[in-house]
């Protein structure tokens, strides 16, 4: 699905991001889980269709499979 170089990269972005913004990590998760899930329940039938087309391993996706 998505390499472990991809997650590993991704997940570096998450960091520098809340470096640059002076918050935490946590806070840069929290803020996309957030985001990810008000895209996730836009009722817009192309936004749906877009989340069928999405994969991801496990129930719900990791914030890193998400910006990927």
């Amino acid at each position: 699905m998505y390499s472990e170089f991809d997650l590993k990269r991704t997940a570096q972005i998450i960091v520098k991001i809340a470096r640059e913004n002076n918050i935490s990590e946590e806070q840069v998760r929290a803020d996309m889980k957030e985001a990810m899930e008000a895209g996730r329940n836009d009722p817009d039938p192309i936004v749906q269709a877009q989340w069928e087309d999405f994969r991801f391993v496990g129930k719900e996706p990791t914030i890193e499979e998400f910006i990927l």
